[in-house]
Formats: structure tokens, sequence, C-alpha cells
């Protein structure tokens, strides 16, 4: 199964929000026992969705707004008059 470079994208920045959470529970255990911690837990793992999807969403818009940016676009010739 051949990976894009989207998937790569995406894995490498849930990896990264997984370790965060992780380095989060390990520096700081007295907030993250109990009921608490694991609400915690869920809302940061919610939260890095959130992020990985809006980083996603911004570089397909920055994308595509270059492209459209480096082509050229026909002038007409009433433009070109003006």
């Amino acid at each position: 199964m051949k990976l894009g470079r989207t998937l790569i994208i995406l894995w490498v920045a849930s990896i990264a929000l997984f370790t965060a959470t992780a380095i989060a529970t390990l520096v700081t255990p007295e907030y993250m026992s109990g009921v608490s911690g694991l609400t915690i837990r869920f809302f940061l793992g919610y939260c890095g969705i959130i992020v990985v999807s809006q980083v996603f969403s911004a570089m397909v818009a920055l994308r595509k707004l270059f492209d459209d940016l480096s082509t050229k676009k026909p002038v007409s010739l009433r433009i070109l008059l003006r």
C-alpha cells in the first residue's frame, strides 16, 4: 500500500499529539489520576484531533492559493487597453 504525503503528515501529527499527552501525564501525575484525569486526557485528545484537522485544512487552502497565484491567467484585450 502506497502512503500519500497527506496521510504521512496526519500520522506524524497524531503521534506528536499522543506523545504530548503522554508527557503531560508523566509530568503532572497528581492532575491525571482518577476520573478527572481521564476526562482531561480525552479533552486533550479531542483538542488534538481538532488541531490536526485545522492545520490540514489550512495547508490545503494555502497550496490552492499558491497554485492559483502561480498560474498565469489569460488577460482580455479590453483590460489591456485600459
